[in-house]
């Protein structure tokens, strides 16, 4: 548990440090985002972990979502270390 923790608090601090929003336009998934590709796949990796152990965050679903509005990449950083400190 202390190794996802530290992964999100990671993945937190780069995201507030490439900063950019989300995709203006609903659809395309994560790949819109222009983020690197090995910082995407961690961050889905994350969730995946979040989401095996029970814990569903709406916020991080909004990462690459298809329906609705994406949350922007600092909501994602704040949410991540939220439910860091929370775990």
């Amino acid at each position: 548990m202390e190794e996802l923790k530290a992964e999100m608090n990671e993945i937190a601090a780069e995201l507030k440090r490439i900063g950019g929003d989300a995709p203006a336009a609903n659809g395309g998934g994560s790949r819109q985002r222009r983020l690197p590709e090995d910082l995407r796949l961690r961050i889905i990796e994350v969730r995946s972990q979040l989401f095996t152990r029970g814990y569903f965050d709406p916020v991080l679903a909004r990462f690459d979502t298809a329906t609705v509005a994406q949350a922007s990449n600092a909501e994602v950083a704040e949410e991540l270390e939220k439910v860091a400190a929370a775990l």
